[in-house]
């Protein structure tokens, strides 16, 4: 579904990407996972069209969206869904209201149609008959329960994750961990989940995908990534703070290891 060839990102001649190679199969989920500042945000822009790198390519379907331009992007993102860490919902409307959004936006759809795909959308995250509510009335994660649906209201071909489980309880992470399997696998959804939490990325992915340092240090199933021999993998698997991850490092040495130089 998505091939990543040889990406390359510099900030202030800061490499942030260097020479990233990924395959995400259609129907799976993946998961990027890393400490914080190792890139995974940035590869998660370019994946969604959002920053153009400084080399390489990003094939969706077949199609370089590198190469594309602004009309054509947002064309191919209307095949997108896109759940944000904070839901990124609008107060002012109702959850019914924030789920039509999109269909409103893209499509010539009827109210009445609408209203039913709304319905039906909710009844997918198990929020049916929370349509009138105000996101101010709901949990945190009834709110990302409801940006799901929203991202989903276009029936998209593949959906974005940032960090879904951020700032919910453990009970509320895991039933949102559980929607993300039963929904890819129940409409056919590729899935692309940017996480830091274990637990959630070991239970969720069909593959795993580590970024260090603005490289791919290992890729795999959870269980070759818990069987990795790569110190940094498992030190950050485990949570220790002694490891090559925490060792003091001079300025110049910190630097080299996000320039690559």
């Amino acid at each position: 579904m998505i091939i990543v060839k040889n990406l390359v990102k510099s900030f202030d001649n800061q490499k942030v990407l260097d020479n990233i190679n990924l395959k995400i199969e259609k129907g799976e989920i993946t998961v990027i996972m890393g400490g914080s500042g190792c890139g995974k945000s940035t590869l998660l822009r370019h994946l969604i069209g959002l920053i153009r790198p400084d080399s390489g390519e990003i094939l969706i379907a077949g199609e370089d969206i590198t190469k594309m331009d602004e009309d054509s992007l947002d064309n191919l993102r209307k095949r997108f869904g896109m759940l944000y860490q904070s839901g990124a919902l609008f107060n002012s409307m109702s959850v019914g209201e924030n789920v039509a959004l999109p269909l409103r936006e893209h499509t010539k759809l009827d109210n009445r149609i609408i209203e039913i795909i709304v319905k039906m959308k909710l009844e997918l995250v198990g929020l049916s008959g929370f349509e009138d509510l105000l996101p101010s009335q709901i949990s945190g994660g009834m709110k990302k329960r409801v940006a799901l649906a929203r991202a989903l209201a276009l029936d998209p071909e593949v959906v974005f994750y940032d960090e879904p489980g951020a700032g919910l309880d453990p009970v509320s992470r895991a039933a949102i961990d559980k929607l993300i399997i039963d929904l890819s696998k129940k409409l056919n959804i590729t899935s692309i989940v940017v996480t830091h939490e274990m637990k959630s990325a070991f239970s969720i992915a069909d593959k795993i995908a580590m970024l260090h340092a603005g490289k791919i240090i290992t890729y795999g199933t959870a269980s070759e990534i818990k069987n990795s021999q790569n110190e940094v993998v498992q030190q950050f698997i485990s949570g220790s703070p002694e490891g090559p991850l925490t060792q003091r490092r001079t300025g110049k040495e910190y630097l080299a290891t996000l320039t690559g130089k």
